[in-house]
């Protein structure tokens, strides 16, 4: 049976995180999933001298694993921001690659000892290397 309490507490499906920090001399306040925020921390902190983490706010798990990683890169936020933002993308690069190898996989056929594969599955195939090459810029951009 589902209650008032049940629709009301129920957390979103994307936690929200919130994290102060001071790049430089300014103050920034970056909001929204933990993805996003580590990707903006380091798109603004790149080639600066001094990115500092001031405060956050998230959810369990996110905080366990900005702790973690702060410490195995010595408390240095950026180098930090970017292992966490590359991680999430690596995630979406496997998904990619492993979809392209399921694809490949059902659509072979043989035909006089050769191997074909069907077109309407490689044009599928080819959309998806593209979204691969997509992700592999923005994992050299996130590179600190």
């Amino acid at each position: 049976m589902i209650t008032q309490c049940d629709i009301i507490c129920r957390p979103s499906e994307v936690p929200i995180m919130e994290i102060w920090v001071k790049i430089g001399r300014t103050k920034k306040k970056y909001q929204g999933s933990f993805r996003a925020v580590m990707e903006n921390i380091v798109k603004d902190g790149k080639g600066k001298k001094a990115v500092q983490l001031l405060s956050f706010h998230a959810g369990k798990k996110e905080r366990r694993r900005l702790k973690r990683e702060l410490r195995e890169h010595d408390k240095d936020l950026l180098r930090t921001a970017s292992a966490i933002a590359r991680w999430f993308y690596e995630i979406d690069r496997r998904k990619i690659k492993r979809r392209i190898k399921e694809l490949k996989k059902r659509a072979r056929y043989l035909s006089k000892g050769e191997v074909f594969y069907k077109p309407e599955v490689m044009e599928q195939v080819r959309e998806l290397e593209k979204q691969l090459e997509e992700i592999d810029r923005k994992m050299e951009e996130l590179k600190v």
